[in-house]
């Protein structure tokens, strides 16, 4: 492997980009995406029709100039209730665990239990964990038996 595959170059850094460009960028994206879900539209009025989507909302609204009270009162406010009571749940539980950290620090592992994890020996640990950029060979066991260590990557 080369070490200019690991080019820092290559990186995307949105943070150092002009804002304007950001935005010119997405709302170019936002335009191609417009119009890719546009293209979706005659298929997804095709699968309507085949499902009877068509056929329901006839039939729920529109039957001989009818309007069912139930559909047009009771289902708005069933839906309104389902979502107060989302929105309740979600803030009890904010509330509840906000500033609460409940993971206790771990202690890092030392060089002997990151080795036996691998599988491998102390040497291999130690220099894997040098290295900023290494390439493991692996054995077929899916254990590491070797790495190489960029040059570049070394610390």
């Amino acid at each position: 492997m080369s070490a200019s595959r690991y080019d820092s170059r290559l990186i995307h850094k949105p943070e150092r980009q002009q804002i304007a460009h950001r935005t010119l960028w997405g709302v170019v994206t936002l335009a191609f995406w417009g119009f890719y879900l546009y293209l979706w539209v005659p298929l997804l009025t095709l699968l309507s029709w085949l499902f009877g989507a068509r056929l329901a909302w006839l039939q729920l609204y529109r039957q001989e100039q009818q309007v069912d009270t139930f559909v047009l009162v009771a289902l708005p406010l069933i839906c309104a209730a389902c979502a107060i009571a989302l929105i309740a749940w979600a803030e009890y539980n904010r509330f509840r665990f906000a500033d609460k950290e409940r993971r206790a620090p771990q202690a890092a592992a030392t060089l002997d239990e990151v080795a036996q994890g691998l599988g491998v020996d102390v040497e291999l640990a130690r220099r894997l964990s040098r290295a900023r950029i290494a390439t493991l060979a692996m054995d077929d066991r899916a254990r590491p038996v070797d790495v190489r260590i960029d040059a570049s990557g070394a610390a």
